[in-house]
């Protein structure tokens, strides 16, 4: 009993601390800011909200910012149909060394950034399609396909087959099954992939830097270039506006998709 206490206790605090480590610096970021000085200090020396009103001085930030949503979305998309339809297959087909195409279909996540954003300019430069606003969608494809591969997998695997099969004893078609069953108990990890693919996309630099010039422009790349200009709070005024999005965001696909809940333990 005791022993079991203390375990948990242990876990507990190890959790907690984990928690707090990855917590930290975004709380770092939303009170610097609201610093009042024109430089970066933790704790803040006064307090201000004059660094939102800025934020419209970051260069071409709307522009930038409304390229990276509509890459994010169009590359978080098409990752996330591509995804479907390959787990769908390793799932529930038959297919010669599936584990293998999975493998390497999931390979960009453990390669450095760099290496596959100068694979894919060289790639580009050679088709002649180089440093377009579709290069960098299916550049940043490349990237995420991953994670709604993994997600989609995991949740076809945890699927009941048996509504499937009722389903389809009962006269429905494939479509039909696949439409109001399948889709309906993977919906979860399709959300949750697509989620990720797009948060991973918007606020992707490593990629981002090697496919885009002249007027062809990100969000990330625009705040790194104002940072390294100027260190007044600004880009953490953006940042918190951000995070402020990003939390709703993901609380309103909790709360309609439970994508964080259904992997806790009831």
């Amino acid at each position: 009993m005791f022993e079991d206490r203390g375990f948990k206790l242990i876990i507990g605090t190890l959790a907690a601390l984990g928690i707090a480590f990855l917590a930290f610096p975004v709380l770092v970021t939303v009170v610097a800011s609201f610093e009042k000085s024109s430089f970066i200090a933790f704790p803040p020396t006064g307090w201000s909200l004059r660094w939102y009103g800025e934020i419209g001085s970051i260069n071409r930030i709307v522009e930038a910012t409304l390229t990276s949503l509509q890459v994010a979305i169009a590359s978080a998309a098409l990752a996330t149909t591509l995804a479907g339809l390959a787990a769908l297959a390793l799932v529930r087909g038959k297919v010669p060394l599936g584990g293998a195409i999975a493998t390497v279909l999931a390979s960009p996540i453990s390669l450095p950034m760099i290496a596959i954003g100068m694979a894919l300019v060289q790639f580009f430069i050679a088709i002649g399609v180089a440093f377009t606003w579709w290069s960098l969608v299916v550049g940043h494809m490349v990237l995420v396909i991953a994670y709604p591969l993994r997600t989609i997998i995991s949740s076809l695997l945890l699927a009941e087959r048996s509504q499937e099969e009722a389903a389809a004893s009962l006269g429905a078609t494939p479509v039909t099954v696949f439409r109001t069953v399948t889709l309906a108990q993977i919906a979860p990890g399709v959300v949750s992939g697509f989620l990720f693919a797009f948060l991973i996309s918007f606020d992707n630099y490593p990629i981002s830097l090697f496919l885009v010039r002249g007027s062809l422009t990100t969000m990330p790349i625009e705040v790194f270039n104002y940072i390294n200009q100027s260190f007044d709070p600004t880009p953490a005024a953006f940042s918190t506006v951000y995070i402020v999005v990003l939390t709703i965001l993901i609380a309103i696909a909790e709360k309609r998709y439970r994508i964080v809940s259904l992997a806790l333990p009831r």
